[in-house]
């Protein structure tokens, strides 16, 4: 049973209209809200911000006693919405690995062919100068957009992932099977409205069926070792299922799914005691 808090977190959430979930993911704040990098994070860590085509690297190295480590971080938000994902990354800091946070171009004002190429183009300067394997981890968009990753950088023969870590990942945009649209009345933290805007604005006319907006259409396989994680009160619960189904015939690719009992979308990134053990166990994993 999921603790205390994070069954108050989920009523909370919950309590919020749906409307107003829809209208924040496909009419996105402010570009300058949140900060890329905070202030107590740059002072913290030694902090390199680079520029790569549209959009921007954040890479943070700890000032002492780096292990070598590092790790390319794929945010979530729906496409829409800029990265606030520092404390989830924090642990990895805390033990010495580097980690790359991308904040790639988003829609409205971007579309899938240029945030690609930017998250592209951001893995060969991540890997460039890399001594060991670079790991990708991503949670909700940001973890579809790491199975695209994966699969690109495949077909283009780019420097392999080491290992991978998906939390609740986003991997078909279509979203109409029946189960996924039956949950959609369950899950207090998502909005199927919100998400179909969202991924139209992304797609910018490519087909949502397309395996670079839902990668789980893809080819599945040569992909390494993944492990993913998704609870049984979010949407893409049924999704995820199925990306386990159909990477257990795919040669290459080694996936393991953990299915969270009680857990709502993205909990990892929450302020919920859960969101500690679950990356614990996705270092142990990368480690």
């Amino acid at each position: 049973m999921p603790s205390l808090r994070a069954r108050l977190l989920a009523a909370a959430l919950g309590a919020v209209p749906d409307r107003l979930v829809a209208h924040v993911l496909t009419h996105p704040p402010r570009r300058r809200w949140p900060a890329l990098v905070p202030a107590e994070l740059d002072a913290a860590y030694r902090v390199d911000v680079v520029p790569v085509g549209r959009g921007t690297v954040a890479t943070a190295t700890p000032r002492s006693g780096a292990t070598g480590r590092q790790v390319f971080y794929l945010h979530g938000g729906a496409y829409t919405l800029r990265p606030a994902h520092w404390d989830v990354v924090r642990t990895m800091l805390d033990r010495g690995w580097t980690v790359s946070m991308v904040d790639y171009p988003l829609a409205p004002e971007h579309t899938v062919t240029e945030t690609l190429s930017m998250v592209l183009a951001a893995w060969q300067l991540a890997t460039a100068e890399a001594r060991v394997p670079v790991d990708v981890m991503g949670d909700s968009a940001g973890g579809g957009l790491a199975l695209v990753l994966l699969q690109q950088v495949r077909d283009l023969g780019l420097p392999p992932a080491g290992r991978t870590v998906l939390f609740s990942p986003w991997v078909d945009l279509v979203m109409s099977d029946p189960v996924t649209v039956a949950a959609d009345r369950h899950d207090p933290f998502l909005s199927l409205r919100g998400l179909r805007g969202a991924a139209r604005m992304y797609a910018g006319g490519v087909d949502l069926a397309d395996p670079r907006l839902s990668p789980v259409n893809g080819d599945l396989a040569g992909l390494g070792r993944i492990q993913a994680w998704v609870g049984t009160r979010e949407m893409f619960l049924a999704q995820c299922c199925r990306l386990a189904d159909l990477a257990e015939d795919a040669e290459g690719t080694e996936l393991t799914l953990h299915v969270a009992e009680g857990m709502i979308h993205d909990w990892p990134a929450l302020p919920v005691p859960e969101a500690r053990r679950t990356m614990e166990e996705a270092l142990r994993f990368l480690a």
